[in-house]
């Protein structure tokens, strides 16, 4: 049987049973007086100690092996990628995700860097490399996370702060210099394309994209104005092949960035010839041909 509401309430009114004598005098030695009033004082903070970013130091672990293939499941993934063609695409996709979700974050990153190595090292495989990533992202959000920081730390990861210029025929080791001259100019040119190509896809931000163009305007107006040299008009016409493959590939929705690559292409072009020893007539005409792309 259950209370109803009013035999509840009528209980307020009843007589009330005497407690037993030793829970009285048990109450009664409590202590009745207030207690004291103390401040809240908050714990010392501890000093603020920025959590290290762990994709900094495993990204250059990851570039400095990226072509060992010693790991069974990396190897498989490697060739999966050297396999990739329009055909292809979606099945082995498919099978490098599944390589990937069986191990942990580190062998995902090495997968990923992987990935944008073979994209910039061939500029013709960006597209292909960036539907890739494309589908692995989709499946794996972290995957994007990984070529958000790789774009970020290019310079630092490729070591981009130097330029090679072509070699003399007299030269030792001749032929050897040719072929890293040409393979920094192809990575300059492919990570142009392959950045593009992820913005494209929705993979890097339309900030990360302007930044990259801001410093490497800025880049191009000072090495411009060195003093003619081999060196100088090397680093120039790089720079010049960097915005002009950007330009080619920016959506025409992306107004804002076609705005702003005009923009800093024409602050380039209207500073006196005089003034611009370094750039040369064909870096000149091909930072015309840049503008007419984004018009």
């Amino acid at each position: 049987m259950s209370l109803t509401v009013a035999q509840v309430y009528g209980v307020r009114f009843a007589e009330k049973l005497s407690l037993p004598t030793i829970v009285q005098d048990n109450i009664a030695k409590l202590r009745i007086t207030p207690v004291v009033f103390k401040p809240f004082r908050p714990p010392p903070r501890a000093a603020y100690r920025p959590k290290e970013n762990w994709r900094e130091n495993a990204l250059v672990e990851a570039v400095r092996r990226v072509k060992e293939r010693d790991d069974p499941e990396y190897d498989e993934v490697f060739s999966s990628l050297n396999k990739i063609a329009p055909r292809t695409l979606d099945k082995l996709s498919e099978k490098i995700t599944l390589n990937i979700k069986k191990r942990d974050e580190i062998f995902r990153l090495r997968i990923t860097t992987l990935l944008f190595d073979m994209a910039i090292s061939q500029s013709g495989y960006a597209i292909l490399m960036s539907d890739c990533a494309k589908k692995l992202a989709t499946d794996i959000p972290e995957i994007q996370e990984d070529l958000v920081a790789q774009t970020e730390m290019f310079p630092k990861l490729y070591n981009m702060t130097e330029t090679l210029t072509y070699p003399s025929s007299e030269e030792a080791g001749y032929a050897d210099k040719v072929v890293e001259w040409m393979k920094l100019k192809d990575k300059r040119r492919g990570y142009a394309k392959f950045m593009t190509q992820l913005f494209v896809r929705e993979l890097v931000t339309e900030q990360t994209v302007g930044e990259c163009m801001a410093h490497v305007s800025a880049d191009l107006a000072a090495m411009a104005k060195q003093p003619k040299s081999e060196q100088s008009e090397e680093n120039t016409t790089q720079y010049v092949d960097f915005l002009f493959e950007t330009a080619k590939i920016l959506p025409v929705t992306a107004k804002a960035l076609r705005t702003l690559m005009k923009t800093f292409i024409r602050s380039v072009l209207d500073i006196p010839r005089a003034e611009l020893p370094s750039l040369n007539m064909r870096s000149r005409f091909k930072l015309e041909d840049a503008i007419k792309c984004v018009q």
